[in-house]
């Protein structure tokens, strides 16, 4: 696999079915230094442990897991503080208590959604589910100043064939990474599975400066990564039209 492991710029349109598995970009000149990225790719489809880059895409994607976290907070500390304002008139003071109570059972749900989606070591199948717990942690990391679209209207209900389950699955949580941070906390995910081609787009509007989350600069090394791991399950990456302020990454999963 390594010996021909396949990374090529394309020219648009994309004829997806025609492509190899490896990974194609198209529209994104200047983003990969192509012997860096041949060198990530090789790294990945020489391990077969997964969780490590399940962790590793987790682990960029975690500030934003913490901001949101903290923002749902704000519910539970404000209606505490008002509480403590309003003593001893109780009838001021229970609502907010209620209220406090609410916002607590929200932040637990949060970060039990989050560990309930988080892969386990050796997924046995690339399916409907596994693919659905990936697209939760994306939208977990998203976060109120980002817009999604189509990411719940996805029709994975169908078979999707691959080598290595594990490897799609960390594909898929790749491609998550590289949108959330892309997009920095602001902006527009939209999904698709169309034809045998599952897609993540980002955009983000062009006055909307320097990114206040972390990560960004990571992003040719984590499409690097997941296009090592697309390879060894026998799938095929593509990452087009990738610019300051948008970009997308297509997964062509045989049916």
């Amino acid at each position: 696999m390594t010996d021909k492991l396949i990374f090529l710029e394309i020219e648009q349109p994309v004829h997806y079915s025609e492509l190899s598995p490896g990974m194609y970009t198209a529209n994104c000149s200047g983003r990969f230094d192509a012997e860096g990225t041949r060198d990530l790719m090789r790294c990945a489809t020489l391990s077969r442990d997964t969780g490590i880059f399940n962790g590793i895409f987790l682990g960029m994607m975690l500030p934003y897991y913490l901001h949101n976290a903290n923002n749902l907070m704000v519910g539970v500390l404000g209606n505490l503080d008002l509480a403590g304002m309003f003593m001893p008139d109780i009838e001021k003071v229970e609502p907010k208590i209620a209220g406090a109570r609410n916002a607590t059972g929200t932040v637990v749900n949060y970060l039990r959604e989050i560990a309930g989606a988080i892969p386990s070591c050796e997924n046995i199948s690339f399916d409907e589910y596994a693919v659905g717990k990936c697209l939760i942690l994306l939208k977990a990391a998203c976060g109120r100043s980002v817009n999604s679209e189509g990411l719940d209207e996805m029709d994975l209900s169908v078979s999707l064939n691959c080598q290595h389950p594990s490897q799609a699955v960390a594909v898929v949580n790749g491609m998550a990474a590289w949108v959330v941070t892309s997009l920095g906390g602001i902006g527009t995910v939209t999904g698709s599975f169309l034809n045998g081609r599952l897609k993540l787009k980002w955009s983000k509007p062009e006055e909307s400066g320097l990114p206040y989350m972390p990560g960004g600069e990571n992003g040719p090394s984590i499409l690097a990564v997941t296009g090592g791991l697309a390879a060894s399950a026998g799938m095929t990456l593509v990452v087009e039209n990738w610019t300051d302020n948008e970009g997308e990454v297509t997964l062509v999963v045989k049916q």
